[in-house]
């Protein structure tokens, strides 16, 4: 079998099914989306289950591509032969078209006569049935791979694991059939029929060659017929690249043995079978990071988050062990970034945020472990009992208060031949969880499920709306209370589907429309229009008359609404090309609202952008809705789009035609949503807020046209009413100012402005309760310095919640901010009391920001004596 590399081995399997008529798509991002079952994409499929339940027409039945994949489930496992956090699949599928025989024919095909294998190297496993569930032996697999030539003593019944699926609790399954490499007689003995097939070391699966899916699993665990009969197929890159190279493992691959050799030299590696896992680990676990963290998802406490978390965190506490005082993995992450960029080009422009958050959490942690270590000491010095059986609370108040992660502390008492109550810790556990749980119910009329299923009948909504405000259309579905009904009353509320319609469904950051049907026998206010798939709802309420299915209406939009949400959509364009222009092209976007009395932009940057950033940006935008240019859209090849320039967000599923909004060569972006014709008709964008929405993720906050006009003359009216009061002309405000400085009698020194990083506190505590970030401070300053600090320490991001108390020569003074996340949960005003408390202190403010003090300026100390009570109640809240 001749060598190959890993970029030739995925040219080889593309190139190979394009010539079996597959067409080749983009890899999706790991990010799933619009499917809460999965965390991240943990194979090839994943993305494609639209298609494989019908929901979505797929460009073409045969596919192909090459997909990232995270999978966590076997993270312990890393460090041996070929387990990895993340990977490469290699896929292809048939959606409705051929199924068993030609798919294990492509296979094999493949396999042998492409690749060079030795047929008799490979090895089949098939389905045994399931009688349980009634699911009957795969004899048709096993029919097919005896056609290929395969001999029936390499031919392997298996029970459930070769039953594959769903991609989460739910979804499209089937019974699937795999090929395994005898990686030969040094790896164990040789499998004989009826015996048992070794599939850990001697035999190495190389390719899942058909999951069948011709079963969708439901809630309670019973099996529909899917109304396609499909194959999905995936072979791990890395495991190909290892079997064709005649490598031990996946690390000594052109992808991996780069990574590892920097791993080595982070380890000081004495090549020994611990240190060969220890630099698997470091070389998978900042991998699979990196490529999560350039996807814009920071690390966190919970969700997808906490997942690059873990990696990072693993790395660290193993080379703190190691007693690395420098840790830095910034030539790994160069390593990564040159190997896979190339084939997953959104990548180039997120290495600096990538390092950011890297560097950040390597930054955060460091401390964490030595605290944490120090706790532990203190813990086995002070009670001897704890030698034997390490307490499961004060190892809970470990992990919970002060961040050090269980896997780490179980390594340490590991290490010092000391058992960790476990049963203690789940106890308190338990505990916390049921006290911090919060239930939230909302009715809705139906959900989402049910909508998707009422709606799958009909075809795709014929959208008029970029040339129409007001069409006449048949109503083709009415929904009331989650069913499907025949006719709606006056005074009802409902959803409706017509087969054509000028109402925009809420979509890509923008709203929906809202307006009028009617018709001779009733009128309709459409208060929302919603798209479930790729149909548009309409959210109503028959305001008079009677309405049946059949009926022909006259849907007529808002006019002036819909003008308004233009701007501001063509306003979100050209503030993002800005955004490239003054900040740099990794300020992608990671969100967006577009509503008709404002705009929202979310996108990826690490810190605030600065007040003349924020002016060259908008000055820019409205420089290009002064020049007038004309909007242009085409209908373009998704490939044609991107040659032309035009922005796409990674992860985003396309299809093979694509909409192509141009605002001259000033900004170019796919996109479905309603434009102004010219972007003179924008009229004006300010710029209202720019603020931090979480760590690495900024938001810009705009109002074009009328509400920009509006925004304006408030503007001049304060100018006016200060001028007023000044009597001066705003044009001397400044020389004013200076003037009345110079004349101010108060002799009090002003306080120098403190960063957060000069900050010297003379207490300070940082807490971590279910996920959010709680910094408490107190240091000899006055109200103005903490009032100061506090709102840099919220801006920054790396704090939701915060609380400062100083003195001056006469009181105490206190703050507490709390995060736009969290107001809902807890309220400033109620923290401070809390804190106050110790020194019978009063305060009060606003959900987000409150002040207060205490006369009692010598019992300061009091309140971290107490500040116990302070986590308590967060944790109560939280």
């Amino acid at each position: 079998m001749k060598s190959l590399n890993s970029r030739e081995i995925r040219e080889k399997f593309l190139s190979y099914f394009e010539k079996h008529n597959h067409l080749k798509i983009k890899a999706s991002s790991v990010v799933p989306k619009n499917d809460p079952t999965l965390l991240f994409i943990n194979s090839g499929m994943a993305p494609l289950k639209p298609y494989f339940l019908g929901k979505e027409e797929p460009p073409q039945p045969r596919l192909c591509n090459f997909q990232p994949c995270i999978r966590t489930k076997d993270i312990d496992d890393v460090g041996d032969r070929h387990h990895l956090t993340i990977f490469e699949m290699m896929g292809s599928w048939s959606i409705g078209d051929y199924y068993k025989e030609l798919a294990c024919k492509l296979a094999y095909d493949l396999l042998v006569d492409e690749l060079g294998f030795d047929p008799k190297r490979l090895y089949f496993t098939v389905y045994g049935g399931n009688k349980e569930h009634g699911i009957a032996a795969d004899n048709e697999s096993v029919e097919a791979w005896k056609k290929c030539g395969v001999p029936a003593d390499h031919i392997i019944m298996m029970g459930d694991d070769n039953f594959w699926g769903p991609a989460g609790e739910t979804g499209p399954c089937g019974p699937c059939t795999e090929v395994f490499f005898d990686c030969g007689p040094e790896y164990g003995p040789e499998y004989k029929p009826g015996g048992h097939f070794d599939d850990v070391s001697r035999y190495i699966e190389i390719w899942n060659a058909g999951v069948f899916m011709e079963l969708n699993k439901q809630k309670d665990g019973s099996f529909k017929s899917l109304p396609l009969k499909s194959v999905d197929t995936g072979s791990g890159l890395e495991r190909l690249a290892m079997v064709i190279n005649g490598h031990d493992s996946v690390y000594e691959t052109d992808l991996m043995q780069p990574l590892m050799d920097i791993a080595h030299k982070l380890l000081s590696s004495d090549n020994s079978e611990a240190d060969m896992k220890k630099a698997r680990m470091l070389t998978d676990h900042i991998r699979g990071a990196v490529f999560i963290l350039s996807e814009g998802i920071a690390p966190s406490n919970e969700g997808q988050g906490y997942i690059p978390r873990r990696l990072i965190r693993k790395c660290v506490a193993a080379l703190m062990a190691r007693k690395v005082e420098k840790i830095d993995f910034t030539e790994m992450v160069n390593k990564v970034f040159e190997i896979m960029s190339d084939f997953y080009p959104h990548m180039k422009n997120a290495k600096e945020m990538v390092t950011y958050n890297l560097t950040n959490e390597i930054n955060d942690f460091k401390p964490i472990v030595k605290t944490g270590l120090e706790l532990i000491e203190k813990e086995l010095s002070t009670n001897a009992s704890s030698k034997k059986l390490f307490p499961g609370k004060v190892a809970f108040e470990l992990v919970t208060t002060h961040g050090l992660p269980l896997d780490v502390l179980k390594s340490d008492l590991s290490g010092r031949s000391i058992e960790l109550d476990l049963k203690g810790y789940d106890k308190c556990y338990e505990e916390h969880r049921n006290t911090s749980r919060v239930i939230s119910r909302k009715g809705v009329s139906a959900d989402q499920n049910q909508l998707e299923e009422l709606v799958s009948t009909l075809g795709e909504s014929n959208f008029k709306g970029y040339e129409n405000e007001s069409i006449e259309s048949t109503v083709s579905l009415i929904i009331k209370d989650g069913e499907a009904s025949e006719s709606v009353a006056e005074g009802e509320e409902f959803l409706f589907v017509t087969e054509a319609t000028p109402f925009y469904g809420e979509s890509g950051g923008q709203v929906g429309d809202s307006g009028v049907a009617e018709s001779g026998n009733c009128s309709v206010t459409i208060i929302d229009t919603m798209k479930v798939g790729k149909v548009h709802v309409h959210v109503a309420k028959l305001i008079s008359g009677k309405l049946a299915k059949g009926e022909s209406l006259t849907l007529s939009l808002d006019s002036s609404v819909r003008a308004n949400i233009k701007r501001n959509h063509s306003g979100t364009h050209l503030l993002h090309a800005a955004l490239h222009k003054v900040i740099g092209n990794h300020a992608v976007q990671k969100g967006s609202l577009v509503k008709s009395d404002r705009l929202r932009f979310d996108f990826q940057h690490q810190k605030a952008v600065t007040k003349d950033e924020l002016d060259q940006i908008e000055a820019m935008a409205n420089s290009w809705i002064m020049k007038n240019s004309k909007t242009d859209t085409d209908l373009l090849d998704y490939d044609a789009a991107i040659e032309k320039g035009a922005m796409a967000l990674f992860g985003e599923k396309y299809s093979t035609k694509v909409r192509v909004v141009s605002f001259g060569s000033d900004s170019v972006e796919l996109c479905g949503g309603t434009h102004v014709s010219r972007t003179g008709d924008i009229g004006l964008m300010l710029i209202t807020s720019e603020s931090s929405v979480a760590k690495g993720i900024r938001r810009i906050e705009a109002v074009t046209g009328v509400e920009a006009y509006k925004l304006l003359q408030e503007r001049n009216l304060i100018l006016r009413k200060t001028a007023e009061q000044l009597s001066v002309k705003p044009s001397e405000f400044e020389a004013k100012i200076t003037e009345l400085k110079k004349k101010s009698s108060v002799k009090k020194e002003v306080p120098k402005k403190l960063s957060a990083k000069e900050a010297k506190f003379d207490n300070k505590k940082i807490i971590e309760i279910s996920g959010a970030k709680v910094f408490v401070g107190q240091m000899n300053a006055d109200a103005a310095v903490l009032k100061d600090l506090g709102d840099q320490y919220l801006a920054s991001g790396d704090y939701q919640i915060i609380c400062l108390a100083g003195s001056d020569e006469k009181t105490i003074r206190a703050f507490a901010w709390v995060g736009d996340d969290l107001k809902s949960k807890v309220k400033a005003g109620d923290l401070l009391k809390e804190v106050l408390k110790p020194v019978n202190g009063k305060g009060g403010g606003k959900p987000h920001f409150a002040q207060g003090g205490s006369p009692n300026i010598s019992e300061i100390a009091k309140i971290f004596e107490n500040i116990s009570d302070v986590e308590n109640f967060l944790k109560a809240k939280l």
